[in-house]
């Protein structure tokens, strides 16, 4: 335990460094802004979410607590939910021994750095709930009903942060059924437990319907909680080769464990721990959204396990050492240290080897400040703005909302332009609205998948129209962007 809590003693100073210095992230900008809009007066839904709704919530009601929508809180936030993952894959790997708890940890910390939760991604929520689970029913090999129950309802939890969860859930009827094949599960337990899960997963899904139904928000909850990431998220592989480079020292050892676990002593030790089972079947089934696309964050939830998986490895490798040489050599473990150190540096240099700086300096970001006071000035106390180029930072910093219902052109506002194609025509017609950035950039929206889609093209073409009938176009020495304000 000593050992564990000089791990985060050490981690926590070093990640919230890293943090500050890595501003906030395409994705983070959006939960912040949906999130403080909840202090606006505006309810969830009032804009279309890119995730499920307890994450803006939580953050909300989170940042509040800390101090705000300032970059030190947000950095401390998030540093917290790391926090929160190594707690949680502690007390998952503890089921083990303690060596391979702390292997855990340390080779969670290290994905923390480079799968992007120094940014506010809800991975780090599913991540903390996902570990939570296993550990509910793999510490006690899941002999008490109510632990399925439990981790049924960690889960639930998880999923009304993101839908990316429930593949979660298909890991744990994936181990029911291999306990149920290899003998370990007679087939009414097997129901029990099985429907126990369930049942746990549905609790809050329904209670967060019953809430929205009430609220005369139901339809908006399924549309962007369910129907619209499970069905109408395109795949594509835009972040593939970003991903490869990033996660390339992960990967190696994955493959080297293969080669490892299928040796006769370490393939029996797999075939007698169930506990690793769950751990890999939640890894397998955690990476099918990689599916869709590759971003680093979205294998996270899915590193978690493995990395479970590899500490394990690791400490069983250990033991038969010492077992033959009574300790291991502080030579070898070196050797070992350095070699992964190598390969973290490596992956590092191929990727972005400036990230370093992040470590070595402190931030400035006087220039954001000032940039969102200039758009609040243009905007008046109480007009709307509407921003494509640079949306999400300057929605953010000018603490100013948009008069449509979306402040990003991804994939989300493609589909919902498809059934409210005047949307930009009514916007620009709208008086509140008193400032516009738009045109300053070849791509024009940021769903480069549909840019020239009929829908997108003739949206752009409502705000091309729009523009020029009620608007004009201006330049300032304050404001990197040329932009549109009310004639």
């Amino acid at each position: 335990m000593t050992r564990f809590l000089l791990i985060l003693a050490l981690f926590c100073p070093f990640f919230f460094l890293f943090t500050y210095n890595s501003g906030y992230g395409y994705d983070a900008y959006e939960y912040l802004i949906i999130a403080r809009t909840l202090n606006e007066g505006y309810t969830l839904y009032d804009f279309i979410p890119s995730k499920s709704y307890l994450l803006y919530a939580s953050t909300n009601v989170l940042l509040n607590l800390l101090g705000g929508y300032n970059h030190t809180s947000v950095s401390a936030l998030i540093t917290l939910l790391a926090t929160g993952i190594l707690v949680s894959a502690w007390r998952a790997a503890r089921i083990f021994r303690e060596r391979a708890a702390l292997l855990t940890v340390a080779l969670t910390a290290v994905c923390c750095f480079f799968m992007e939760m120094n940014f506010l991604e809800p991975e780090s929520w599913i991540a903390i709930f996902g570990l939570n689970a296993f550990a509910l029913v793999a510490r006690t090999d899941g002999k008490y009903p109510w632990r399925w129950l439990g981790a049924g309802l960690l889960l639930g939890i998880a999923m009304c942060f993101k839908s990316v969860a429930a593949f979660y859930v298909i890991g744990f009827g994936a181990f029911i059924l291999v306990l149920a094949l290899t003998g370990r599960l007679t087939f009414w337990p097997m129901v029990g437990r099985g429907m126990g899960v369930l049942a746990g997963f549905a609790a809050p899904l329904l209670l967060s319907a019953l809430y929205f139904y009430a609220t005369d928000r139901l339809n908006e909850h399924l549309e962007w909680t369910y129907i619209y990431p499970f069905g109408g998220y395109p795949a594509h592989t835009l972040f593939l080769t970003k991903f490869l480079i990033k996660i390339s020292w992960l990967l190696l050892l994955l493959m080297l464990s293969v080669l490892l676990v299928v040796q006769r002593p370490y393939r029996s030790i797999y075939q007698q721990t169930p506990a690793i089972w769950l751990a890999l079947l939640l890894a397998a089934f955690a990476c099918v959204p990689m599916l869709k696309t590759q971003a680093s964050h979205y294998f996270f939830q899915a590193a978690v396990f493995f990395c479970l998986h590899l500490a394990f490895l690791a400490d069983e490798w250990l033991k038969r050492y010492e077992s033959r040489h009574q300790n291991v050599p502080y030579r070898l473990l070196l050797m070992g240290s350095g070699g992964f150190a190598i390969l973290l540096l490596i992956s590092l240099l191929l990727y972005r080897p400036q990230t370093i700086k992040r470590f070595t300096t402190l931030a400035d970001y006087r220039d954001e400040e000032q940039a969102g006071a200039f758009i609040r000035e243009k905007a008046g106390p109480n007009g709307n703005v509407l921003l494509f180029d640079n949306a999400m930072p300057l929605y953010y910093l000018s603490d100013r909302e948009p008069n449509v219902p979306f402040i990003f052109t991804e994939m989300q506002t493609t589909h919902y332009l498809t059934t409210h194609p005047n949307t930009y025509q009514r916007a620009l017609a709208d008086t509140s609205l008193k400032f516009v950035v738009f045109g300053n950039r070849a791509s024009l929206i940021d769903d480069s998948t549909a840019l020239h889609e009929p829908v997108n093209r003739r949206a752009i073409q409502q705000m091309r129209t729009g523009l020029q009938k009620d608007f004009v176009r201006v330049s300032d020495p304050r404001f990197s962007y040329p932009y549109w304000v009310r004639k």
